[in-house]
């Protein structure tokens, strides 16, 4: 089995090689599934991200939980121990609007209200890649890991392309799982 590290090379290598075109039709079939998802249908806060340019673009989405939910982004802090975390923030206004770049290369907000995770949330989670049965491989600072770790009773759905869905990824005691996985407009459910 390949390395993580490896893994992640062999990934971004694809993310350049493939026109980025090719993910339209596909990045709009998870985008139409996930807007007529009851899990998605039945949140009253939705807890997204900025999309990188190799991350299925969920701006559609982002807009429609403007209008009809509440909308949370994370943003990068440093924790009390001193660990790297995530904070998410409601957005007001605009999803783009009073968001920069982190010291990642991430949009986060600036600041707003931080948002609170109660039954009736859902969150989307990002990653390099995702097998069927909900593991991820993040970019390598655990920054999801350590925020899911608090919530394994909140919906998740991971949201990756076609080439990024893989058949398995190393893990480590501490990797979290997502309960969904949606792929090219289907859902796998862990």
């Amino acid at each position: 089995m390949e390395s993580k590290q490896q893994l992640r090379a062999k990934l971004k290598q694809l993310a350049k090689e493939i026109p980025p075109n090719r993910f339209v039709v596909e990045d709009m079939q998870s985008v139409e599934a996930l807007l007529h998802s009851p899990l998605y249908m039945g949140c009253t806060t939705l807890f997204a991200f900025s999309p990188l340019p190799s991350e299925v673009d969920i701006t559609p989405i982002l807009r429609d939980a403007l209008q009809h939910k509440r909308l949370a982004l994370p943003r990068c802090i440093q924790q009390p121990d001193g660990t790297d975390g995530l904070q998410f923030h409601l957005v007001q206004g605009g999803w783009e609007e009073g968001l920069e770049p982190s010291r990642l290369g991430i949009m986060e907000p600036t600041g707003g209200e931080i948002a609170t995770i109660d039954e009736h949330s859902l969150i989307l989670v990002p990653a390099m890649a995702y097998t069927p049965s909900g593991e991820r491989l993040g970019r390598g600072k655990g920054f999801y890991d350590r925020y899911l770790q608090q919530f394994p009773s909140i919906a998740t759905i991971g949201i990756c392309r076609g080439y990024q869905m893989v058949q398995s990824i190393p893990t480590e005691s501490w990797d979290r799982k997502v309960k969904q996985v949606l792929c090219a407009g289907l859902f796998y459910r862990t």
